[in-house]
């Protein structure tokens, strides 16, 4: 099945068609259909759909009116059914631009994520998981509308970036495109002392993180 927003590869099967560019990641998705039909989903997505993300981008030179350095990132994900329990794959590669906390200036921040997430129906499930599994219940995550178990991905996996992010991202010492004046000063602040600066979004950022976490 393709649209002119995303194609959606069906099991296995090579996916040569391009993807056009746009809000190309649903806000919602449908766990039982997917499940049952084995969807994976291939595209790309607008930085911009992440209003919670966005928070922390901040332009670059040479796109004064683009808060990222890239408009779409690669993503791919998928839901599955196994052994009665749901499961999510989601693989995301994002290169944003964030402000560095030790000249203030714009830097990359390159992230690359992959998660296999189990989606639970009940905390009975958590019975047929290893110790080392991941899961969410979807009474917390998803939301049922008629007979669709609707889960929010666009917010999950904005989610999974959110938690990607350093609490105080800074350039590598003596990085050439580090503006500090003294790079290796004695008196830089610490993480602490740059996430509590007002009017920096990443004074959040930990608070944030603490309640993703949960």
């Amino acid at each position: 099945m393709q649209d002119n927003n995303s194609f959606i590869q069906e099991n296995t099967g090579k996916i040569t068609a391009k993807p056009k560019l746009g809000k190309l990641l649903p806000d919602y998705i449908d766990v039982e259909k997917w499940a049952m039909q084995s969807k994976e989903w291939q595209g790309v997505f607008d930085i911009c759909q992440f209003d919670r993300l966005a928070e922390f981008l901040v332009p670059v030179e040479e796109q004064q009116d683009k808060p990222h350095s890239e408009d779409v990132q690669p993503l791919c994900f998928s839901v599955t059914r196994v052994g009665g329990v749901y499961w999510l794959k989601f693989s995301v590669q994002a290169r944003l631009s964030v402000q560095c906390q030790r000249c203030l200036q714009p830097m990359a921040l390159s992230l690359a994520k992959e998660s296999k997430l189990a989606l639970l129906e009940n905390k009975e499930q958590a019975s047929l998981l290893s110790e080392d599994d991941d899961w969410l219940l979807l009474e917390d995550a998803a939301e049922a509308v008629g007979k669709e178990i609707r889960l929010p991905i666009c917010r999950l996996i904005e989610d999974e970036l959110l938690l990607e992010i350093p609490l105080a991202p800074k350039h590598k010492l003596n990085d050439e495109h580090c503006v500090a004046v003294d790079v290796l000063s004695d008196d830089e602040p610490d993480i602490d002392e740059t996430s509590t600066q007002e009017g920096n979004p990443f004074a959040v950022l930990a608070t944030l993180k603490t309640q993703l976490q949960k």
